[in-house]
């Protein structure tokens, strides 16, 4: 089996290497006069307790993609040239320039190779290959860029260890080795590693890894050991990986397909890693059955390494190296929170799409034309083999989104309402790891979304369908968002009324890539008329007064109403609504109509008065009634409304007036995402101090039996340690005070080593000791785990300083005029007089009367 491999990556090699087409046709835009074909490194790794260095020897394969090329230019930083190492080789010959061989530009960090003679044109018929040899030098330390020494403590035998480790994405491949970056160049690479067997004060080191599988290990006169690794597939810089360290590993094999997980770690720590191990082989046996085939999604294993350094995610390109920090794949029962947990799970879901959606160790290569739409896919189908895996109780029967798809939608809605926000297909040319760190939750969050809404739209199994044979159908091929659409037509259109209306997914889909932000349908019931007549009218959403113009988004529209026993379109939506103002009938009978049934859709809805008065009086009365998804996505949506000045604030209490009553762990997840929009900056509300004060003092009320139920309760299953970690961080935001005296009473147990904090409380902890003074400071170094949520909590301190400093006192506003029992009493009477035809001179001074209580009212008041 070895040797198959090695002859296939032989070959492969070769057919990259000798064919010009897939060396110049793909890259033809670039521009380069040189390209290069093949990457060789033989690094010589050295860890004192001082000093940590390599030694490495680099050949470059190189083609000359156009005339009278005499300069060679790489891009190099950080590294110690050897005098005379650099040389490039035409056949046997030297063709550097003796004289002039190189010059380095420390400002652009670029290695200008002098040569004696141009390069020849690489053609069809003369296939002329240039070899450049360096050799150099890196200094590694724990701050170093792209290529740095990380140190974690040895328990057998009590020293201070120490690592190297790449993370070489976005531009950070000139820190490793001299290279041509270029993001967009792919070549192969050969890697060899000489680890040396003893030297005095050497830290011994016996793992190595690369991006390629290990080939053999040989010894040289009985200093080195060689690791040979055979050539890798083609691919870009960012996605080369190097890992030296003196790690265990544990290995867990998929249930049906020859995938194997791989996790690497200090020996005596990999028990903390049992979890996420076990979990990532878990979800690549649910990508496999949810793809039907015996089909592996690398040729050989995955390696998950726990980096002991402050690494926040993977890197995007990687599929068979994967690197992230400790603290974001340990689980240590005294430290690791709920969310922490919940996070970790996402983020190797999303990894492992990525892979199975396509990566270079495929034997049969898939591409995607847009990096974005792919990152946006993984994200969603991360979020449904999430929901699958439902915490380790998984069930036959396939689950749907719901939680998760809201999580995504308001993840996504949080940060695409400004006006600088683009459209999602501006992003059609860039490579995921060119897309800017602050759209790459625009980019997930809301492709994955948009998706969550098209599979309601066409139907949850039929989607799936569709889905899994339109990849399986294009692998080794490429993918593109206009033929997978084309296909997705194709596999869910059920009759030619359907298409010629535009309800196609097609059409639906590229309204809203094309578009920046999303809508906010405008929902009026006229109700004096049988059936009555429900318009709907559709402009952009914004928090603020600008960009309110009309949109023509291709939204889906779904609906259930209140007395649904004649309701037409209740149970099978299928009608589209664009800028036009759209007009149906409904038979109401007197009853409310909620829009975007489930909270799928990919939009906010703000009714009429009278609606939204219906509406809050069944969530006080009967909130059952209404299913759970469309409660979570009304209580965000009125606060979004309010702070966008489209509902006047006591319309918004009324609404949420009801969550005192509320037992949801959905619905109080879309609380808290709801309530932080009350401190987004430039807002149409025209928030104050006085308006904030205000709203916290309203949610105080309505948090309180729902916190004291929580903190009091024993129950320790996942959804419930999740939901009471969610509200006591809501409590704590608010100022309520048992909150703050319970993480008080946290602060001092920990300070008299008594307890270790409650890890799904701490970041409520963290918060409260950053706004009280007398808990000055922490009695021991905390870990990289808890220091996640410190800085996190941080975070948040910042922004509501911030806030609260930007923001008007303003004034309270007027209290509302509470009258007496004996003025409503008056009241009654002067009804009851004027219904029954009483007499006129009764009523005057009925009213006489009540005048003069409403005066005393608001004298007293």
């Amino acid at each position: 089996m070895a040797s198959e491999k090695i002859f296939r990556a032989f070959f492969i090699f070769c057919l990259f290497s000798l064919t010009k087409g897939n060396i110049v046709v793909d890259e033809e835009c670039l521009n380069y006069t040189v390209y290069p074909v093949q990457y060789e490194l033989n690094i010589y790794p050295y860890i004192y307790p001082h000093r940590a260095y390599y030694d490495c020897e680099l050949t470059i394969t190189i083609i000359a993609n156009a005339p009278n090329v005499n300069v060679i230019e790489l891009d190099a930083k950080d590294l110690e040239f050897e005098s005379g190492s650099i040389k490039v080789y035409d056949g046997p010959r030297d063709i550097i320039n003796v004289a002039r061989p190189f010059e380095y530009n420390y400002l652009t960090s670029k290695l200008h190779i002098y040569l004696n003679e141009p390069l020849k044109v690489y053609q069809v018929n003369d296939r002329h290959f240039y070899f450049i040899k360096i050799s150099f030098r890196k200094q590694v330390n724990k701050d170093s860029t792209g290529v740095f020494l990380a140190k974690y403590y040895d328990e057998r035998s009590e020293q201070d260890k120490y690592l190297f480790t790449t993370r070489l994405s976005p531009n950070k491949a000139k820190y490793f080795f001299p290279c041509f970056e270029n993001p967009r160049f792919e070549a192969v690479y050969k890697f060899k590693v000489y680890i040396v067997k003893q030297l005095p004060e050497l830290q011994y080191t016996n793992t190595s890894l690369v991006i390629a599988e290990e080939q053999r290990r040989d010894g040289i006169k009985g200093d080195y050991i060689v690791v040979d690794y055979i050539p890798s597939p083609q691919v870009g810089l960012h996605q080369v990986g190097f890992h030296y360290s003196q790690f265990a590993s544990s290995r867990v094999q998929a249930r049906v397909v020859n995938d194997t997980l791989i996790i690497w770690a200090p020996k005596d720590e990999l028990r903390d890693y049992q979890f996420i191990h076990n979990y990532g082989i878990t979800i690549i046996n649910l990508i496999h059955e949810y793809s039907k085939e015996n089909r592996p999604l690398v040729q050989g294993p995955i390696n998950l390494i726990a980096v002991p350094a402050d690494i926040n995610g993977y890197e995007i390109g990687s599929w068979n190296l994967l690197t992230n920090g400790e603290h974001r794949l340990a689980k240590i029962d005294q430290f690791t929170s709920i969310k922490q947990i919940e996070y970790m799970t996402f983020e190797l879901a999303q990894q492992l799409c990525r892979i199975w959606l396509g990566n270079p160790g495929e034997v049969e290569r898939t591409r995607w034309k847009e990096e974005w739409f792919k990152e946006g896919m993984a994200t969603y189908l991360a979020y449904y083999f999430l929901t699958q895996y439902n915490h380790g109780i998984m069930t036959q029967e396939r689950r749907r989104l719901a939680a998760y798809g809201l999580q995504m939608k308001h993840k996504a809605m949080a940060v695409d309402w400004h006006r600088s926000t683009p459209a999602l297909d501006t992003f059609n040319t860039s490579l995921a790891i060119e897309i800017p760190p602050r759209y790459k939750e625009l980019v997930t969050m809301k492709t994955g979304a948009i998706l969550w809404m098209l599979e309601n739209w066409v139907e949850s199994d039929k989607f799936h369908y569709a889905l899994v044979n339109y990849i399986k159908s294009r692998r080794g091929k490429y993918i593109s968002l206009q033929d997978f659409t084309t296909t997705l037509d194709h596999d869910t259109i059920e009759c030619l009324h359907q298409f010629f209306n535009g309800s196609t997914a097609s059409r639906i889909l590229g309204s809203w890539f094309r578009r920046r932000g999303y809508p906010v349908i405008n929902v009026q019931v006229l109700r004096d008329r049988s059936p009555n007549a429900v318009q709907l009218k559709q402009r952009q959403f914004s928090f603020n007064r600008e960009n309110r113009e009309v949109t023509d988004f291709l939204i889906p529209i779904s609906y259930v109403v209140e007395n649904n026993q004649n309701c037409y379109n209740c149970y099978r939506p299928r009608f589209t609504i664009g800028a036009q103002t759209y007009t149906f009938g409904e038979v109401l009978n007197d009853g409310w109509i909620i829009l975007n049934r489930q909270g799928s859709g990919y939009y906010r809805v703000n009714y009429d008065p009278f609606t939204w008065r219906l509406i809050a009086k069944t969530l006080k009365e009967n909130m059952m009634s209404i299913d759970e998804l469309n409660r979570a996505q009304i209580v965000n949506d009125v606060f979004a409304l309010y702070v966008a000045g489209d509902l006047d604030i006591d319309l918004a209490m009324e609404i949420l007036e009801y969550l005192d009553k509320e037992r949801s762990p959905v619905v109080w997840e879309s609380v808290l995402s709801g309530y932080d929009m009350l401190m987004i900056e430039g807002a149409a509300c025209n928030m104050t101090r006085h308006l904030y004060w205000e709203w916290e003092s309203f949610m105080v009320k309505k948090i309180t039996p729902i916190y004291t139920q929580l903190v009091k309760s024993k129950d320790n299953q996942y959804l419930m340690r999740l939901f009471r970690s969610s509200v006591v961080e809501l409590a704590c935001s608010l100022n309520y005070e048992p909150c703050h005296y319970h993480v008080k009473d946290l602060y001092i147990e920990d300070t008299r080593h008594k307890h270790n904090l409650f890890p799904d409380c701490r970041m409520s902890y963290f918060f409260k000791v950053a706004n009280d003074t007398s808990m000055k400071t922490f009695l021991r170094k905390l870990n990289q785990i808890e220091l996640d949520d410190k800085n996190t909590a941080d975070k948040k301190v910042r922004e509501r300083n911030r806030f609260f400093a930007k923001s008007p006192i303003g004034e309270p506003r007027p209290m509302p005029i509470a009258m007496s029992t004996t003025t409503e009493k008056a009241i009654e009477t002067v009804t009851e007089k004027l219904q029954t035809g009483g007499g006129s001179s009764s009523v005057k001074y009925s009213l006489f009367i009540i005048f003069i209580a409403i005066f005393i009212n608001i004298f007293a008041r």
